[in-house]
């Protein structure tokens, strides 16, 4: 099983996303809160993308050949809301790449 962990940090100028996968920690740090995160799964295209869904800018990718079913699963560490919106068209930004 292959899993993807993402971390949010906020600091007093800046955020920290930390992306974790197959051992490896990749730092991405923004400058702007971020309200909305696009996830974006090519299950057959082997991609999995994250994105800044207001500005569309590629937080992070990863290339995976997926040969089982995903399943997504979303928690917060201190109470608070999570909206999950499905079935939003694919971003123009993701047409081209």
């Amino acid at each position: 099983m292959t899993r993807l962990i993402v971390f949010w940090f906020p600091f007093s100028c800046s955020f920290l996303y930390r992306f974790l996968h197959t051992g490896v920690m990749s730092d991405v740090r923004v400058t702007e809160h971020l309200a909305r995160i696009g996830i974006l799964l090519d299950y057959n295209g082997g991609r999995l993308l994250f994105f800044n869904a207001e500005r569309g800018l590629v937080l992070f990718a990863i290339r995976h050949k997926f040969t089982d079913a995903v399943h997504p699963a979303f928690s917060l560490e201190k109470a608070g809301a999570l909206t999950l919106r499905t079935g939003m068209e694919l971003p123009e930004f993701a047409k081209h790449s």
